[in-house]
């Protein structure tokens, strides 16, 4: 009898421990709220591979803190439904990689056991042992291990992660001519900028689309500045030197042209990935399309803001990048990055030699010279031309007159208007040829020598700011002699203002030395214009003035 006293005591004890045991244990995956994780490039170069995650404050927003260098330890937020890990390598593509709690949370299992426990020794109390309270005790043990397998976190983070080695971005071979960006422009039409949602990770893998929305608006950027991010990539990789800094460069590089013309956001689970399609070509003046290449590319992983759903621009300038590259290794474009092409032939391979007679006899005085400089005006604006043939000849610059679907009017000194025929431009050297259906002109005596006399005294004849203005003359002296490009510039500091482009300058006698180009004005400058030589007329518009 005794002995089973001792006993019934002795069970007693073991389950009172037991529920405790329980109790303790009861809905501890709950509690699992981080899991400490080893992040590591899967490289012997990985150490030069510098390792972010993602975080957040009220001070800078949405950034990323370095974890290592090659290897780190991050603590993940099992509570989070993804945490991004960024690697940063210079001269390779960054990568962005999700990291999402799929492994079964551990603790569940102790919920687990501690409800079977829990619920066993709850019956034997209630029935061998006859302890109401125990056994109430251990139902509950087991009611709050129930609950523990249905709280969060259900999933948690792995306790360590592998990735690949960074990607390195393509170098400048040796001796070939360099390269720089012209311009990157967005032109995304009505319905090109999309959105598509998804679930979770698993349904975006499987590409099983919760809905698609698009924008009913076109995006138009002429110019963008990720131009400046493609130019510094380019320059790190070689492919564009420093030294090409400056004014007067553009002709001694490749240009090239990009357009974004398409975006697909895809959205999972609070982070965001674009869908881009870019069009490259090697930009030429004479805008022939004779080597342009479509790249389709996906930009990084980003948190989405839903607070600023525009364009992640960080996102976008990225994957240009990568896009720019992915071109210039294509085959179209990588047979022609060796050498630069002159399509001047390819562009006036149908002209024929127009003879004008020319003028033998100097204006004499800047009042009579003022009779060959004319206004021409479109619907968008105006600019000034040079009468060089008495039968209706005018010279102006190919930007004056560059939308050919425009009517020009050409205005004279005498009062006459008349409209006005585009019949040949050169877009390198920015110069244009009209006709006007008149005759009895009075043209200028044009100097066709290549001599430019620095210091010599020069007078700007156009129609600056408003038509009412036309006929206007400022006087300077011919500063300088500038190479640019393919282009032979005179330099001058005779005041030039807006709507004398395409105008002339002339010198003391009257005589024609140049086509009024361009201005440039800035801080710290007083104004320094710029004009074509009257001799380059011939060459690039296929003219022979007869002597």
């Amino acid at each position: 009898m005794m002995l089973n006293i001792i006993s019934s005591n002795r069970n007693r004890h073991f389950t009172a421990a037991a529920v405790a045991l329980g109790i303790v244990a009861s809905g501890c995956s709950a509690l699992n709220r981080n899991t400490r994780s080893t992040v590591r490039i899967d490289d012997a170069s990985g150490e030069d591979v510098t390792l972010l995650k993602d975080a957040w404050d009220w001070n800078t927003g949405f950034h990323y803190q370095p974890i290592g260098e090659g290897v780190g330890t991050v603590m993940l937020k099992n509570t989070d439904p993804v945490h991004l890990i960024r690697m940063e390598r210079a001269g390779h593509y960054p990568n962005v990689q999700p990291l999402f709690p799929h492994q079964l949370n551990p603790l569940k299992f102790a919920d687990a056991a501690g409800f079977i426990a829990a619920s066993g020794i709850g019956g034997v109390a209630l029935g061998s042992f006859e302890q109401p309270q125990l056994a109430a005790a251990a139902f509950g043990t087991a009611a709050l291990n129930v609950g523990g397998l249905f709280l969060k976190p259900r999933k948690v983070f792995a306790r360590s992660y592998s990735f690949p080695p960074l990607a390195p971005y393509p170098t400048a071979e040796p001796q070939r001519p360099p390269l720089r960006v012209e311009g990157f422009h967005m032109e995304i039409p009505e319905g090109g900028h999309s959105w598509m949602y998804f679930q979770n990770i698993e349904r975006y893998e499987d590409n099983r689309v919760e809905f698609i929305s698009s924008s009913d608006e076109p995006v138009q950027i002429q110019y963008s500045n990720l131009d400046e991010d493609l130019n510094n990539a380019l320059k790190t990789q070689g492919f564009f030197p420093e030294m090409m800094d400056g004014m007067f460069h553009k002709g001694d590089a490749i240009l090239l042209d990009g357009q974004l013309f398409e975006v697909n956001e895809h959205r999972v689970q609070g982070i965001v990935r674009y869908n881009l399609k870019t069009a490259w070509w090697l930009y030429n003046a004479f805008g022939l399309e004779t080597d342009t290449v479509t790249v389709e590319n996906k930009s990084n992983w980003s948190l989405y803001n839903f607070s600023d759903p525009g364009f992640d621009r960080d996102l976008i300038a990225e994957a240009m990048v990568e896009s720019m590259f992915l071109a210039l290794e294509n085959p179209t474009l990588e047979k022609r990055l060796g050498r630069i092409e002159n399509l001047e032939k390819e562009w006036k391979k149908e002209w024929e030699t127009i003879s004008i007679p020319g003028n033998a006899k100097p204006a004499g005085k800047v009042a009579k010279a003022l009779e060959s400089v004319v206004t021409i005006a479109a619907a968008d604006g105006h600019g000034s031309g040079c009468i060089v043939g008495t039968d209706g000849y005018i010279v102006t610059n190919q930007h004056v007159v560059s939308d050919t679907a425009l009517t020009y009017t050409v205005y004279f000194n005498s009062g006459s208007i008349a409209e006005a025929t585009i019949l040949r431009y050169h877009p390198v050297y920015d110069l244009a040829l009209l006709k006007v259906d008149t005759t009895g002109l009075q043209p200028f005596a044009l100097d066709l020598s290549q001599s430019i006399n620095v210091g010599e005294e020069a007078y700007a004849m156009g129609t600056p700011y408003d038509i009412d203005l036309g006929a206007s003359v400022t006087k300077g002296i011919i500063s300088g002699k500038r190479k640019d490009g393919e282009r032979t510039l005179i330099q001058t500091d005779v005041s030039i203002s807006p709507g004398n482009s395409g105008g002339a300058l002339i010198n003391s006698e009257g005589i024609l030395i140049g086509v009024v180009n361009e201005k440039v004005l800035g801080l710290g400058v007083e104004g320094i214009g710029f004009a074509i030589p009257t001799h380059v007329i011939e060459e690039a518009l296929s003219i022979k003035f007869e002597r």
